[in-house]
């Protein structure tokens, strides 16, 4: 299987912004819905926001959520029902029809849940803190970032390798809360890390996410403040764009020296073909995706080409698990099995099916957590 090629080049410098203003200009020649869904689709890549509830509660009776019908609320595996005042976690899918499903409430965590309700759903599933979630002592740390202080978590352990978790674009520290109690099993300190734009951690100037490309400083600011507080080396964990700034560290920073080991999810290896995936999905005519990437190039002052990983994979010195859906459809699930089959010394792939973007953990618990423990065991200090 070969990565899907670029459909025009991607230098900036070739391109000036007039160009890609210009093209976009194309919209004079489809509908306005279309060349509207063109702007916004490159305004959502980017733009750091608070978050939305595209769901409707359609009725909760103690025990059973109504979900309007969507292909998320569809797949069956364990989810979190975040609403603006609470959290719940869902169980299985009881039944659904063609407009709606009806899903199994394990528990309440917070709030209130009643019909009528904004919600949305999220892969991680756990809500609060590594104490209150999970069991787990942790300290409330800050990292000292590049633009200013970084609230992080901090779950102490014997070993003096600690694991720097980051989490995905738009996410939280929520993300890494389904994996702590195996890396506190395995006795690994690990620092769970904000990064710029996130709720309560410094915002960039322009208050756009960069792909990792900008992201990555904050990434090696949390290994410099784990050295400093007496780790040996580290291993970083990223989930989606988590994993592209975490390549991007082993690519730029100095602090990459002591990075002993990595652990992906459903990485962003390769924003190019993510985006025109997620563009063939909006359906969006090829010119204006083309168009709308340039945009994101110009925005973020630096070429998609650069943030492509798989490009860079012969120079990868560490081991490397990947964890894959092969159901992904907002992350290109492509790149990532080109990037274990290019490196077969370092990178393994563990792949499951039916849950899609991160969501290998929810598909299989077991079998996730079996895996990660035996590649850490193999890679960190007793």
């Amino acid at each position: 299987m070969t990565v899907e090629p670029v459909v025009a080049p991607t230098s900036i410098r070739r391109w000036p912004r007039f160009t890609a203003y210009g093209l976009a200009g194309l919209a004079l020649l489809v509908p306005t819905s279309t060349a509207s869904a063109g702007w916004y689709f490159a305004n959502q890549v980017l733009d750091a926001r608070p978050r939305e509830y595209p769901l409707e509660v359609r009725g909760f009776d103690g025990e059973l959520v109504t979900l309007n019908r969507t292909e998320d609320t569809l797949c069956d595996v364990p989810y979190a029902l975040l609403w603006p005042t609470g959290h719940a976690r869902l169980g299985s899918v009881v039944r659904a029809d063609r407009t709606g499903v009806v899903r199994r409430v394990e528990e309440i965590t917070r709030g209130t849940l009643q019909a009528g309700a904004r919600a949305a759903l999220s892969s991680a599933v756990f809500d609060g803190d590594p104490l209150t979630s999970r069991g787990l002592n942790f300290d409330e740390v800050t990292v000292p970032g590049e633009l200013g202080p970084l609230p992080a978590w901090l779950v102490p352990g014997t070993s003096s390798a600690w694991v720097i978790a980051v989490h995905g674009r738009g996410g939280s520290r929520a993300e890494a809360l389904r994996a702590l109690p195996t890396l506190a099993e395995l006795g690994l300190p690990t620092l769970v890390i904000t990064y710029r734009n996130d709720e309560g951690a410094p915002s960039s100037a322009d208050r756009r996410y960069h792909l990792g490309a900008t992201e990555w400083r904050d990434v090696a600011a949390a290994v410099s403040y784990a050295r400093s507080q007496g780790a040996s080396d580290v291993i970083l964990f990223g989930w989606s764009m988590g994993g592209a700034a975490t390549m991007m560290t082993l690519r730029q920073a100095p602090e990459a020296a002591f990075v002993r080991a990595v652990v992906l999810d459903c990485p962003a290896l390769d924003w190019s073909a993510t985006l025109r995936l997620n563009g063939r999905r909006r359906n969006l005519p090829a010119p204006l995706t083309w168009a709308a990437l340039r945009l994101v190039e110009q925005r973020i002052g630096t070429t998609l080409t650069d943030l492509n990983q798989v490009r860079h994979v012969g120079s990868l010195r560490v081991p490397t698990l990947v964890f894959l859906d092969q159901d992904d459809v907002l992350v290109d699930p492509a790149p990532t099995r080109l990037f274990a089959r290019l490196r077969p010394d370092l990178v393994r792939l563990v792949e499951t099916a039916g849950g899609g973007h991160t969501r290998s953990w929810n598909v299989d618990p077991a079998r996730y957590e079996a895996e990660l423990a035996s590649f850490l065991r193999a890679v960190a200090p007793g």
